[in-house]
């Protein structure tokens, strides 16, 4: 028999034994093993990715997560993964400092019967020294990785600023269009736009209701505008071409 032959050969029994050793498993039988196997199916909704967490720091994550990706107002898949991966990483910063606590916290019990000092705060500042001394590697090795985070988390929030900002961009200069179809829809129709009429540009869909209501909006703060530069003289009246029947009157039917 060949070497070649020979590797192969044993390959299959190994992965015979294998196989038959797998259907001999059938998982914990515990309740302590069965709980702990529990944070094996824990996974993220969009990502499908293991986060090995007990159900405590499941409900904490999760209520971080939608906190932090609300203030962060993604829209789309891409600003949502970036907005993703710095909540991730924000949690990732804040175990890692955690962690540095508990490193003390853990020293400090260690050395409580070996300290002896005549104040408490003597005690608590001689224990830290002893794990600075004793841990200095590992405390320097959270810093390293605190910064490696911040640095990612600072990219990832570029990255994300520079997306936004291309598409409120575009958003606004759609947004131009959308008002002069909405009112130009106004003009032609007979009665009332339906409450539920739409126009769509570039991609953006736009509500007629709310484009109504953007266009209400700058007539009246012009107008207040108006009034503020000639010391809010009712007589000075103010006139723009733009407060025109079709803003002035209610191109929607009103909401039931």
């Amino acid at each position: 028999m060949s070497k070649r032959n020979e590797k192969t050969t044993v390959s299959e029994a190994k992965l015979a034994a294998n196989i038959l050793n797998a259907q001999l498993s059938t998982g914990p039988t515990t309740p302590e093993g069965k709980a702990k196997s529990k944070m094996n199916a824990l996974r993220h909704g969009l990502t499908g990715q293991f986060y090995v967490m007990n159900e405590a720091d499941r409900i904490a994550y999760e209520a971080f997560e939608k906190e932090m990706v609300s203030d962060l107002a993604p829209a789309g898949a891409v600003e949502r993964q970036l907005a993703l991966n710095i909540t991730q990483n924000h949690w990732r910063l804040n175990r890692a400092r955690a962690l540095e606590y508990n490193v003390y916290g853990v020293a400090h019990e260690f050395h409580v019967d070996t300290v002896d000092a005549d104040t408490a705060e003597t005690e608590a500042s001689i224990t830290q020294a002893h794990t600075w001394l004793q841990h200095s590697q590992a405390i320097s090795n959270l810093a390293l990785y605190e910064t490696r985070i911040e640095r990612m988390i600072a990219r990832n929030e570029k990255r994300l600023e520079v997306l936004q900002a291309k598409r409120e961009a575009k958003e606004a200069e759609a947004l131009k269009e959308a008002e002069l179809l909405v009112c130009f829809d106004a003009m032609k129709c007979e009665e009332t736009l339906p409450q539920d009429h739409k126009v769509e540009v570039g991609g953006f869909v736009f509500s007629a209701a709310k484009v109504f209501a953007g266009l209400r909006r700058k007539v009246a703060l012009e107008e207040a505008r108006h009034f503020e530069a000639n010391g809010w003289d009712p007589s000075r009246r103010y006139s723009d071409a733009r407060k025109s029947r079709i803003l002035t009157a209610n191109p929607l039917p009103m909401a039931a």
